[in-house]
């Protein structure tokens, strides 16, 4: 039982590891992170001009996460007991798997604006940055272009996949979606705006709390990666890039990134990181993207991996009312 259960959750992620890699991002009509958005925002507008935002911006949160999950969880449910269709039932779960991280779809995004900088046409670059981040890039110039791109990345391996990874590799499938979920409200709503300041405050704590851990992975991911690609050779030390962030897991990830690379990283009128850096360039952007896929591999091979099987042969068989109700394939 035990082994069939791991076969699943590792069969599932490996090929949700392949078809992200082959496919791509799926579409959004079985996209966690786009149903959710959908979701979500609906709600968001139909409370546009309610005063509770904050009580009512906890409950659409919550409302969100259980209202595509159990759904999401009964059907997986109602497959495995198809056993004859095991096949079926294991591709819907690789592609619900598929939906809670992004790997190929970074570089998506990142590789045109190394493209155009390296062309010379940063009018193309800001062009491409846009669809990255929220701030206002018509008036950047190339360091800040970079600089941009650069924490895109670096915030992008927690966002992306190691606190998706994180939670699979303990709380399965349910645990990954989430976390892809609360992730998503917290990028649509948890940014300090007057508009949902105080409705995205629980998205925003939730997504705080789940990448706690995450986020610490981030940092050693990104130092050995460094590292193993022989790119730390003007590194700093990364605690000294920590105090200039409001936010611990952003500035372990930004602030790691910074570091190991030697390079200044500024959002104008909000952060300097390592001020004492070299100005970024895209061949900084390049190095840190590839800092991105290393990271993934080491994260997938030596923390997913790993401790998904502690936790599917040694850990959920002994929480009775799992195993017994057939729902070990969940966690």
């Amino acid at each position: 039982m035990d082994t069939e259960i791991l076969e699943t959750v590792l069969g599932g992620l490996i090929i949700a590891v392949l078809a992200d890699i082959i496919f791509g991002e799926p579409s959004g009509y079985v996209h966690l992170a786009v149903i959710s958005g959908k979701l979500s925002g609906g709600l968001a507008k139909r409370f546009e001009k309610t005063r509770r935002k904050r009580a009512l911006g906890t409950f659409t949160l919550y409302f969100t996460i259980l209202v595509i999950m159990i759904p999401s969880i009964l059907f997986l449910y109602y497959l495995n007991s198809l056993n004859f269709i095991y096949i079926i039932f294991l591709l819907i779960y690789s592609v619900m798997l598929k939906t809670t991280f992004a790997l190929s779809s970074m570089g998506k995004h990142i590789n045109p604006i190394i493209k155009s900088m390296k062309e010379g046409d940063l009018e193309k670059a800001r062009l491409y940055l846009s669809l990255c981040v929220r701030r206002e890039t018509s008036g950047l110039d190339a360091p800040a272009i970079a600089s941009a791109a650069i924490e895109t990345v670096a915030e992008g391996i927690t966002d992306s996949f190691t606190g998706a990874l994180f939670m699979y590799s303990i709380f399965g499938i349910i645990g990954a979606g989430i976390y892809r979920i609360v992730n998503t409200l917290d990028s649509t709503f948890g940014y300090r705006d007057s508009n949902y300041f105080y409705f995205g405050k629980a998205a925003a704590r939730a997504d705080t709390i789940l990448n706690y851990i995450p986020a610490m992975f981030t940092a050693a991911l990104i130092h050995i990666s460094a590292f193993l690609l022989n790119y730390n050779v003007k590194a700093i030390p990364a605690r000294s890039t920590f105090h200039n962030f409001q936010s611990r897991n952003a500035a372990l990830s930004i602030g790691s990134m910074a570091a190991v690379l030697n390079v200044k990283l500024e959002k104008r009128g909000r952060y300097i990181v390592n001020s004492g850096g070299f100005e970024p360039t895209f061949d900084q952007i390049r190095k840190s993207l590839r800092i991105f896929y290393l990271s993934f591999i080491l994260m997938v091979m030596f923390v997913t991996i790993p401790v998904l099987i502690i936790f599917t042969l040694l850990v959920w068989p002994h929480v009775g009312i799992i195993y017994s109700h057939g729902l070990g394939f969940l966690f």
